[in-house]
């Protein structure tokens, strides 16, 4: 395995290349490329794209992890355009610089939160992805979510003062309530949940492989196959890892060997040699 730093692109954004050991690299096999979350610099939450770009070079792939423009080491870039079309643009010209230095012309994109976005987003534009993975990706609550959520809490009477007391005037609320019903939080701002289907139909259609991880740190999830009873369509043409006790940031050592352990063996089916293998 090799790892060397480098910019590519007219902002020349920073990234790392990780390339397999030349005995290991799978000709004809496509990229990775992995998007920021947040904030956070090319090396992901917890170190976790550090981890899945080395994995991935074990396995003979190779794997791109850069900075947006104004993240991490990467400038901000000349102008102003809206967040969205900035992610597909600089992920775009991260696969033009793969293609160009590599000679590989399909990809994977993937990342964490607000890197599942930007890798969903660019997969509906550019047709040389063929597959994407996403922790903690678009979800929304299903009949069953709200059985699960609420349910128990129907039986259990500090649950309705608590709920009660939540929605007194201020004046009525001691500082402590205060503390624990109102604090305010940042919140992630979700599509509506029909465009998200119809963008999953069409990479569906289009044949694209999907891996989804969610963690218990993602409120809006609760169980295993919230995914596939959210959209149907999926089933059988994507992966879904659920681990309840998981963090957002995928802190626990245990739970950073189950992901790649997954993403690695769902990255098998790149494999030029190893044919199509049907979605678990």
């Amino acid at each position: 395995m090799r790892e060397r730093a480098l910019t590519f692109g007219p902002a020349e954004l920073v990234a790392i290349l990780t390339e397999p050991d030349p005995g290991r690299a799978l000709d004809g096999a496509p990229a990775f490329v992995t998007l920021n979350s947040g904030i956070l610099h090319r090396c992901g939450a917890s170190r976790i794209y550090v981890q899945i770009a080395r994995a991935l070079a074990d396995e003979g792939f190779l794997s791109l992890r850069f900075d947006f423009s104004g993240i991490g080491d990467s400038e901000v870039r000349p102008g102003s355009i809206p967040i969205t079309e900035r992610f597909i643009q600089e992920a775009r010209e991260a696969m033009d610089y793969v293609q160009s230095a590599a000679g590989i012309d399909t990809f994977i994109l993937g990342g964490l939160c607000s890197g599942a976005d930007g890798a969903f987003w660019t997969s509906l534009e550019d047709e040389r992805v063929t597959g994407v993975w996403q922790i903690d990706a678009f979800c929304y609550r299903t009949a069953e979510y709200r059985v699960r959520r609420y349910g128990p809490k129907l039986l259990k009477p500090s649950a309705w003062i608590h709920s009660v007391r939540a929605r007194l005037p201020d004046g009525e609320m001691d500082e402590r309530d205060e503390e624990q019903f109102v604090r305010p939080e940042y919140r992630r701002v979700f599509p509506p949940k029909e465009e998200v289907a119809s963008g999953l139909s069409r990479l569906v259609d289009r044949g694209v492989e999907l891996f989804f991880f969610f963690t218990g740190g993602i409120e809006e999830y609760n169980y295993a196959e919230q995914h596939f009873d959210t959209f149907p369509q999926l089933a059988g043409r994507a992966e879904v890892l659920h681990i309840p006790e998981c963090t957002h940031t995928v802190t626990g050592l245990d739970h950073q060997e189950r992901l790649m352990h997954d993403l690695v063996r769902w990255a098998g089916r790149f494999a030029p040699s190893s044919g199509s293998v049907p979605a678990g």
